[in-house]
């Protein structure tokens, strides 16, 4: 055990009678969090000494068991230090090098809280030990903010079913507020992560090892001027499949959260916490809460994948008619071939919405697996989730004979426990198969990316597919809003690297040749600058034939990373990040519609490395696929000096 590794833990006698505080810090003495037992359990967080959240009563309440966490009587508690290397074959990192304290609390009533205090950040969950199922009515975790001027980014819930608001994508574009401006209405549900920033430091709120119960949320009550409160799906009671099957439509709710195992560990209510918004990009909570595998997942293969969707199956100069048949789909694959791009994406129109055996007349699904496997690229089929819903083994069976690499689940629009319970049974048979997943109208990730490695990907993310249908959305501005909040728990698919760029006055939506806002290189530097183990390159085989350079770029960017570093950043602004993979960085920027110039720090590299750059045109901001591309030495002890253009980027590939 390294001696460095500290664990301060211990019980303050408090002014309340009987009560009392139990605290536990990081190995880095950074991070804190604080139970207090009084009349309930209530948690606290900080960071460098100070307070940055407020008490906050937490609690289970169990049918005939009453409230775990009111009145509480302690009986026993337990420290222990981890350090570990957690190995992390698809991720941001090779490795996780995680140096933690746990405490566990036991109270009278079979239950007890763990607190876990990292050097990333803090956290909390319930665990019990009954002996028989139990069916859990609600939970007590809300948020008490230090200051009603509190800054918060806050993503509220994004269209929704049948009034039913926690049947929402989780794809609204996030807001920067003060939290006593958050709406004071239950129909405005607030999703995670959540994230504050203060004057020293910055906090992301999520959750992690949702397995088994519904996920966390919040609302804001017309009585609280600086808190939220949770807010978690009932389970269902009645579910019907709407008229064009796309989504499974919850009518009516039980008085309940979760019918489950009585003796389990409930997820995790996480902190992560660092010094600016910018180093949050670099943590590992989420992840490292995670339950880890089980088996042998070698067999997995992350990467680049071409689609059709986006660009609406049109071609030019080719000698057929582009759209959904066999023609157009061996020309994409023999796109993806070209550029070593592992997977081609079916989406929706290869098979009926009704029924995924019924393949569409106008392709030979069979021909065309077998036609990209000679080539090395794996197909994957669009699916909405009703369609495959009690149907996954007859369905992933038949169509992993066939050939198929994988699924794109979309529609899925709830975190009920019935839906969490169907995210890991379906990766569960899914990987009996041998078969990758990437979910779509999907909330934000968990974890469960280490618990079942063949899940690459998850949307929840107001993406690039959007431009298609929306005038109004400031696009750069939301690039530089996901990469400091949504990402922050894991994986998202974005679907960038549109070729045809528009300034903000120039841009309008359309559907048949969609653009995108902001420079070329904009759109470039997300491929390394998003975390996407499954990353499409959403544009027409046309474009990025008539772009090579920029093709053959983006192809070669890895999906998974051995190290990741954040270099600088805003909210909204800028952000600038490095990956490597081995001994090649890639370096990646991005400006929302105002042009900056940024000095880097590349301490972080050692020696000196050839780059290969592709950044902004001289007349970028009249026409956003300018670009130029260029040779350069770039060493680790001097400061490297960049120019974005409005909406612009910047990109690099660094070898030694």
């Amino acid at each position: 055990m390294n001696r460095s590794l500290l664990c301060v833990t211990f019980g303050l006698v408090l002014t309340t009678l009987h009560a009392e505080r139990i605290t536990l810090q990081s190995p880095d003495a950074k991070n804190e969090i604080r139970l207090d037992i009084e009349q309930t359990l209530a948690i606290s967080v900080w960071r460098n000494g100070k307070e940055r959240l407020k008490p906050t009563p937490i609690n289970l309440t169990v049918e005939n068991r009453g409230v775990l966490g009111a009145s509480p009587k302690r009986i026993k508690q337990e420290t222990r230090k981890i350090e570990a290397a957690i190995t992390t074959p698809i991720y941001k990192k090779a490795a996780i090098a995680q140096k933690a304290c746990e405490t566990t609390v036991s109270f009278e009533g079979q239950y007890s809280v763990i607190l876990h205090a990292s050097n990333d950040g803090v956290a909390y969950r319930f665990a019990t030990t009954f002996d028989a199922p139990i069916k859990v009515l609600d939970e007590s975790a809300g948020l008490a903010f230090i200051s009603p001027d509190q800054i918060a980014w806050v993503g509220y819930n994004f269209g929704g079913q049948k009034n039913d608001l926690h049947q929402n994508s989780w794809e609204s574009i996030y807001q920067k507020v003060k939290v006593a401006e958050i709406e004071k209405n239950k129909k405005r549900l607030v999703y995670l992560p959540l994230v504050l920033e203060f004057d020293d430091a910055a906090m992301a709120i999520s959750e992690s090892d949702l397995l088994d119960y519904p996920g966390w949320n919040f609302y804001c009550d017309s009585r609280d001027t600086a808190g939220l409160r949770a807010w978690f799906a009932q389970a269902p009671v009645q579910e019907t499949i709407e008229e064009n099957r796309l989504h499974r439509i919850v009518n009516n709710r039980q008085p309940w959260l979760a019918e489950t195992r009585g003796t389990r560990t409930f997820p995790w209510r996480l902190f992560m916490l660092a010094d600016n918004a910018a180093k949050l990009t670099e943590n590992d909570l989420v992840y490292a809460l995670a339950t880890p595998s089980q088996g042998d997942f070698s067999w997995v293969k992350p990467g680049l994948s071409a689609w059709e969707w986006w660009s609406a199956w049109t071609l030019r100069n080719v000698p057929f008619k582009s759209g959904i048949n066999n023609e157009t789909y061996r020309y994409y694959f023999d796109f993806a071939a070209e550029n070593k791009l592992p997977y081609l994406v079916f989406d929706a129109g290869w098979s009926s919405a009704f029924d995924l055996f019924a393949v569409t007349n106008a392709i030979d699904l069979k021909a065309l697996v077998d036609y990209g496997a000679k080539r090395n690229v794996g197909t994957i089929l669009w699916a909405a989730w009703p369609r495959l819903f009690n149907r996954q083994e007859e369905i992933f069976k038949h169509y992993a004979a066939l050939g198929v690499k994988g699924f794109k689940i979309d529609f899925i629009d709830r975190d009920d426990q019935v839906v969490v319970k169907y995210i890991e049974e379906t990766a569960r048979i899914a990987a009996k198969y041998n078969l990758v997943l990437d979910f779509h109208g999907m909330y934000k990730p968990t974890g469960i990316q280490r618990t079942w490695p063949n899940v690459l990907n998850f949307e929840g993310v107001h993406g690039l597919e959007m431009a298609k249908f929306e005038s109004k959305t400031d696009f750069p501005a939301n690039d530089c809003i996901v990469v400091f909040t949504r990402m922050l728990a894991g994986p998202m698919d974005y679907t960038p690297g549109a070729m045809l760029n528009e300034t903000k006055k120039g841009f309008r939506p359309i559907r048949l040749q969609p653009c995108s806002q902001g420079t070329r290189v904009h759109q470039m530097a997300l491929i390394s600058l998003f975390q996407a183990p499954l990353q499409m390159l959403c544009d027409s085989v046309t474009h990025y034939r008539d772009n090579p350079e920029c093709t053959a770029f983006m192809a070669k960017v890895p999906v998974v990373w051995d190290e990741t570093v954040a270099i600088d950043g805003k909210i909204g602004e800028y952000a600038v990040l490095a990956r490597r993979s081995g001994k090649v960085w890639y370096i990646s920027a991005i400006s929302n519609w105002e042009p900056r110039e940024l000095k880097l720090n590349l301490g972080f590299l050692n020696g000196t490395y050839r780059a290969e750059i592709f950044a902004d045109g001289i007349n970028a901001d009249r026409n956003p696929t300018d670009y130029v591309l260029q040779k350069a030495k770039i060493r680790s002890t001097e400061p490297l000096t960049i120019k974005l253009a409005p909406g612009g980027g910047w990109t690099a590939r660094l070898t030694p």
